[in-house]
């Protein structure tokens, strides 16, 4: 399995155009970044114990293979904080969520700033949200769509980021 980068993830994320997209490959990252820290939890990284029952936990449609299950055992073995896990699992969620809308709602919409203000990675960064914040509450004249999307893509971009940093095993 291939590790990607941080370069290759803020690439991959700035490609997206639209919210379901961006969600789509945020996913994608966090699952191949859980997928990543897994082996690191069992024994000793005994090369048989990988080859013959934790490759296969983790292999396409193995148990492992879904996002949700493989983050429940990694928080259960107590190898995640809380907010770690509640970050990615709200990700997870969001992106669920976004999946199932007929119509995809935009980065300046208020479900996606519903999402940010619950995102941990985000608020605790205090310069971030506190911008956020007031661009969100700012008068129409110094309020711009165009603005305001470009700085949720890179809180959200940055709230990856240090995700997979925690993730680092």
């Amino acid at each position: 399995m291939t590790t990607l980068t941080e370069d290759d993830v803020l690439e991959q994320l700035d490609a997206q155009d639209n919210l379901l997209s961006f969600m789509t490959t945020a996913n994608d990252i966090l699952l191949r970044s859980i997928k990543h820290f897994l082996p690191s939890l069992f024994v000793n990284n005994d090369e048989e114990i990988l080859e013959y029952a934790v490759k296969p936990l983790l292999a396409q449609s193995g148990p492992l293979d879904d996002i949700d299950v493989a983050l429940r055992l990694i928080y259960a073995l107590g190898k995640m904080d809380k907010w770690l896990y509640a970050d990615i699992t709200h990700f997870s969620q969001f992106y669920q969520y976004l999946r199932e809308q007929d119509e995809i709602p935009g980065f300046a919409d208020e479900i996606t700033w519903d999402f940010i203000s619950n995102v941990n990675t985000i608020t605790r960064n205090a310069t971030l949200f506190n911008a956020l914040n007031a661009m969100k509450f700012a008068d129409f004249a110094a309020w711009s769509e165009v603005r305001f999307t470009a700085m949720v893509k890179t809180a959200l971009t940055l709230a990856i980021t240090t995700i997979i940093k925690e993730l680092t095993p």
